[in-house]
């Protein structure tokens, strides 16, 4: 019988938000950018060389192995989160999120390079089968961020993704918006596997 129960919110200011007040995020975003900035360079330097020379393939070399410590990089981050999400919890809930729509908002694409959210999803699926866990995925429509997660007041003001705490009219619980998202999250997921489980 499960014991423990999380609700995941995946954002782009911090990568996981979760429903017990744990954000993580990716602590090698500044080595990325250092790395993207010298790919940038020897790139440049790669349409100019000649075809065929020897420095066009130095080049090319320098180009594959900082591709390769990227995606290194983001493999780590990935582990780790997903570790410690899964091993920590029986069910995890997390919205389906529509990933291929975020890359369209050229604001929001620009950060998902540096967060592979999908594969974070799928890693978490993986590692949840392997342990025996569940990971349920709720209903991408639900409004998770507009709801209070105290007494259930939509607030659809805070469909503005600048706004990042709010008050609630009714109860005037002050929520962190990615927190209470998260929680809102756990809530519906745990009515999910409820009905699942009953039916």
């Amino acid at each position: 019988t499960p014991q423990t129960i999380v609700g995941i919110d995946l954002g782009i200011k911090d990568m996981v938000i979760t429903s017990n007040d744990l954000k993580l995020d990716n602590p090698n975003k500044e080595r990325i950018e250092r790395l993207r900035k010298r790919l940038k360079g020897l790139n440049k330097a790669l349409s100019r060389s000649q075809k065929g020379s020897n420095n066009r393939y130095k080049l090319i070399m320098k180009i594959q192995r900082i591709n390769q410590k990227i995606n290194n990089i983001k493999k780590h981050i990935i582990n780790n989160i997903s570790n410690i999400i899964v091993k920590e919890n029986d069910i995890i809930s997390v919205e389906d999120l529509n990933i291929k729509n975020m890359y369209q908002e050229k604001r929001i694409a620009r950060k998902l390079i540096d967060i592979p959210l999908y594969k974070l999803i799928e890693t978490i699926k993986w590692k949840a089968y392997l342990l025996g866990k569940k990971v349920i995925q709720i209903n991408r429509y639900y409004a998770s961020s507009q709801e209070c997660s105290v007494c259930g007041n939509k607030n659809e003001e805070v469909k503005d993704l600048n706004i990042r705490k709010w008050e609630c009219k009714e109860c005037h619980n002050v929520h962190d918006r990615d927190i209470n998202a998260s929680i809102n999250i756990m809530f519906e997921g745990l009515k999910k596997y409820m009905k699942e489980e009953y039916e």
